[in-house]
């Protein structure tokens, strides 16, 4: 599948703990499961721009009798031209020659709650009436689903650490276990700088619960 990759900025760290958890009854939620291991997330508002930050939510509930990490790392960012897409990859990357991250356990039966910001920058041909612009938005988040040869970044006090003959021991390792949980897509608006948005075709509410 061809992408265009966008910019990522640092922003927010991927594991500011939320104290709430998404809301179940909110309408710009999506949610994905996949081998046992369940996706929430909650996007704050509906725009796409060429340069625009998404704020959101998630919850990652562990379903499996063993517990799974997530690196605390900045959102990824890319946009598929061909489904129109824009895709916030959380705990992506995979560790360099360098450094490593903080992985985060979720244990058998949690549900853990995180907020986070994902910076935004679409570069493509977006200025051509003709080119479909971008409407979709989704989440991927990626985790360890075997934490035994990662327990020395768990839950470290540091955001990364720098061990380049660890990095190069666990490189592999990270790459086999790597697992992700893709959600549903979310319809998003375009607006470009400079234009009004266009009103939404209905008021934002809450479903009765």
């Amino acid at each position: 599948m061809r992408r265009c990759t966008l910019l990522v900025l640092w922003l927010l760290p991927l594991a500011c703990t939320s104290t709430k958890p998404v809301n179940m009854s909110e309408p710009r939620r999506v949610v994905g499961t996949e081998s046992d291991v369940r996706v929430d997330g909650e996007i704050y508002g509906d725009q796409l721009g060429p340069n625009v930050t998404v704020p959101l939510k998630y919850d990652v509930t562990n379903h499996r009798q063993t517990t799974i990490l997530i690196a605390d790392l900045i959102p990824e960012t890319t946009y598929d031209p061909e489904t129109h897409t824009v895709t916030i990859s959380i705990g992506a990357e995979i560790p360099g020659e360098q450094f490593l991250p903080r992985l985060i356990p979720v244990r058998p039966g949690e549900r853990k709650s995180f907020a986070t910001a994902a910076h935004v920058v679409i570069v493509a041909n977006t200025a051509s009436p003709w080119v479909p612009r971008p409407n979709a938005l989704r989440l991927k988040v990626n985790f360890l689903g075997d934490p035994k040869p990662f327990e020395k970044l768990i839950s470290i006090p540091e955001k990364a650490v720098h061990d380049p003959a660890l990095a190069a021991q666990l490189f592999p390792k990270w790459v086999e276990g790597n697992e992700s949980v893709f959600t549903n897509t979310l319809p998003m608006r375009w607006v470009m700088t400079g234009e009004e948005p266009t009103p939404a075709a209905s008021p934002r509410r809450r479903r009765p619960g």
